[in-house]
């Protein structure tokens, strides 16, 4: 005969009251929340927006950053004949100044966005360095092509684009950092700009005798000297004239400068300020 025993009345009867406080109490307790495997893990902060994104979302600066790359582009296969062919460099000066004219405009369109026919709007219009730029783009395009021409835009267009590159590289400390140099030394590329301006102006005056420039250019190319002068955003000109003739009058002071030279660039000097606008 085989005999039965109650296993669980004796489990139950030898385990010790602590023990069943213990498990009555975990058992009273509420479930823990369940976790979900979609939960998406927050962002860190030191991460960014990716370049595209960034593009997208200033699509007019990526316009502009184009048209700057294409005048730099176009300004160098003009200059190096290692990439074209004989017949090709006025096709790439062309292309340079339609480019440096893209960018004028749409630059002219962040400023003054909004048409209107009065006189304030013009003359508004007229003090903005994009709208001298775009002149100056539109003068020298049915000219002969001259190198010096290119060097302002092309200088421009590098400073803005070397800008707006080391706003958006921000992951690439290595590029950021050598674009940064560049536009660190903006003052020193804008006197450049300034003295290339200054020189083109003799320049054209002496391409008359070798049938590269006309009278209506000159006097256009004046008028956007003029601009240039009076410009309240960049005053590179005006000091860049100012220097230009102290140095100049230092010259001839000296006592190894001829009589005759000394004369002749004193009433140089005297018709160039007659010329001068007047500026606030």
């Amino acid at each position: 005969m085989v005999l039965v025993e109650d296993i669980t009345s004796n489990s139950s009867s030898s385990t010790p009251t602590g023990n069943n406080d213990t498990a009555s109490a975990s058992s009273s307790s509420p479930p823990p929340p369940p976790r979900t495997s979609t939960q998406t893990p927050p962002r860190s902060p030191g991460s960014s927006p990716s370049l595209i994104n960034v593009l997208m979302e200033r699509k007019t600066d990526a316009v502009l950053l184009l048209s700057r790359l294409a005048t730099i582009f176009f300004t160098l296969m003009y200059i190096l004949p290692f990439f074209r062919s004989n017949s090709e460099p006025n096709v790439y000066y062309t292309k340079a100044l339609i480019s440096s004219a893209v960018t004028s405009a749409l630059r002219l369109q962040q400023r003054i966005p909004a048409f209107q026919l009065s006189r304030e709007f013009f003359f508004n219009l007229i003090r903005e360095d994009s709208a001298h730029y775009l002149m100056y783009s539109f003068l020298f395009l049915s000219g002969s092509p001259m190198t010096i021409v290119l060097i302002p835009i092309t200088t421009y267009a590098i400073l803005h684009s070397c800008s707006f590159l080391s706003q958006i590289l921000t992951s690439y400390p290595a590029i950021k950092s050598y674009l940064d140099r560049i536009t660190e030394k903006h003052a020193n590329l804008l006197r450049f700009v300034a003295l290339n301006e200054i020189i083109l102006m003799p320049l054209l005056i002496l391409s008359i005798f070798v049938a590269r420039s006309n009278l209506l250019l000159i006097f256009m190319y004046y008028r956007f000297l003029t601009l240039r002068y009076t410009s309240h955003r960049n005053p590179y000109t005006r000091t860049l004239f100012y220097e230009l003739r102290q140095s100049v009058e230092h010259l001839v002071s000296r006592p190894a400068c001829p009589p005759i030279v000394g004369r002749i660039t004193r009433s140089a000097i005297s018709f160039v300020n007659r010329l001068a606008p007047v500026t606030n």
